[in-house]
């Protein structure tokens, strides 16, 4: 598991790789759009939601607590997706699921 951050004010630029690639290019290009229709500080609580509860067996996020993602996610995924806050995803590509 790798993180990110930019201790300054330029716009953070880097490189690497992913292997196997799967859905990481539609995961982080759902997840920066997110963080910046909501003001750059954060993604909307809805769309980190329901991109980690999708993609829970590719990508995980260790600063949120396990409890959370298990069980408050869900429910905001349900109730987001009541009112319809799930349209924008409906492109996601199936998650990759691992192989036993």
């Amino acid at each position: 598991m790798h993180r990110f951050w930019n201790a300054g004010d330029d716009e953070l630029v880097c490189s690497g790789y992913v292997r196997p690639p799967d859905n990481v290019e539609y995961f982080l290009t759902k997840l920066f759009e997110s963080t910046r229709a909501n003001g750059g500080k954060r993604p909307r609580m809805f769309d980190a939601a329901y991109l980690l509860s999708r993609y829970r067996a590719e990508f995980g996020m260790a600063e949120i607590p396990a409890p959370v993602q298990r069980f408050v996610f869900p429910m905001v995924v349900g109730v987001g997706s009541l009112f319809g806050l799930g349209k924008r995803f409906a492109d996601a590509p199936a998650p990759v699921e691992p192989t036993k």
